[in-house]
């Protein structure tokens, strides 16, 4: 009878021969890990996506404003697994699937959080920060009810991406959403996962600057009929800069309450911030690249999706001294130079 350290042996071997940019190297445990400080990317056996419009892909395949609402969830950056990596889609479950092939929790299709390919997805467009407790309680919910999944046995990497339509409520009164209620929130929904979601590791991304975009929108000619749907309910004549202020307090939030260690006190959950969305990707002359967005120039297209998946990537094996904080294109994901994925623990 083959043993347990075997059959992670035969594992192993496989995943490398499905890996085409880092066929060697030891990137998968000989016995599962009980400790997420000392987790490889091999390890991983699950993931799942949180978040609204952004992890839901909205419009990734659109080529026409009304095609916006349509949910690619198979392409997004952080839970798509439609296509393959060596078809160009580099999304995070793609680039995981080469280490380990028998990945699940991927999204494939096209449709909303309910339907059938959207798997582990459970992102909801529009959705708030508030929401994300419910998020996480849903999620929990479907991986236990997924036979093919041991939620107390395999491990799961989660990444939650939200505060966007926060940021843009607040232009209207900046005081109703506050960055005490953001951390909040976000602190209620991560609760929820170190309780329910053992051997699992979040990653947490930090919301970039919107105002950024809502700069250059009234510059490029393909965003003309975007800026007629109000994206963000702002003043007459108002510049954003409220809105950049918040982005940077939301983001300090996230920092403060990671850093309190509040999420490194069990040996099988931990949470990391991958800032790297902290800047939009630039054009040579340092404006919005906008081939990177959907025809509303505020969505990431296809384009956009497989170049934050590979900086999600990239960011995620960077100890936190080196985590990129822009959103770098192009970029090729690089293998693994740590011997096991960074946390706040094991590789500061």
């Amino acid at each position: 009878m083959l043993t347990i350290g075997w059959i992670m042996l035969g594992v192993a071997a496989l995943a490398a021969a499905e890996n085409t940019f880092c066929p060697d190297g030891n990137y998968t445990s000989a016995t599962v890990p009980t400790s997420v400080h000392k987790l490889k990317v091999g390890d991983i056996k699950v993931v799942a996506g949180m978040g609204d419009s952004g992890t839901a892909a909205n419009g990734a395949e659109s080529t026409q404003l009304f095609d916006i609402m349509t949910q690619y969830r198979g392409r997004s950056f952080s839970t798509g697994g439609a296509s393959s990596y060596n078809d160009g889609l580099t999304t995070l479950p793609n680039i995981l699937r080469l280490f380990n092939p028998h990945l699940r929790g991927y999204s494939t299709g096209v449709g909303d959080e309910n339907s059938p390919t959207a798997n582990l997805n459970v992102a909801q467009f529009g959705a708030l920060s508030s929401q994300m407790k419910l998020q996480a309680e849903l999620l929990i919910k479907r991986m236990k009810a997924d036979p093919k999944i041991n939620i107390d046995e395999d491990w799961k990497m989660v990444t939650l991406l939200t505060g966007g339509n926060d940021i843009c409520r607040a232009c209207a009164n900046v005081s109703l959403y506050p960055a005490s209620m953001f951390r909040a929130n976000i602190e209620a929904a991560l609760d929820v996962l170190q309780e329910g979601s053992p051997r699992t590791i979040v990653n947490l991304l930090e919301v970039f600057d919107i105002t950024n975009l809502m700069k250059v929108m009234p510059l490029q000619p393909s965003c003309q009929e975007a800026m007629k749907i109000k994206l963000c309910p702002c003043p007459p004549g108002s510049d954003g800069s409220e809105l950049s202020a918040l982005s940077k307090e939301y983001q300090r939030a996230l920092v403060n309450l990671i850093n309190t260690g509040k999420y490194n006190r069990k040996p099988d959950f931990t949470v990391v911030i991958q800032p790297f969305l902290g800047n939009v990707p630039t054009t040579e002359t340092g404006e919005p690249d906008m081939s990177f967005f959907t025809p509303d120039c505020f969505h990431l297209s296809t384009k956009g999706h497989s170049a934050a998946g590979v900086s999600l990537w990239n960011t995620m094996l960077r100890r936190k001294s080196k985590k990129h904080r822009a959103f770098n294109h192009p970029e090729q994901p690089m293998c693994p130079t740590t011997r096991y994925i960074p946390t706040q623990v094991n590789y500061s």
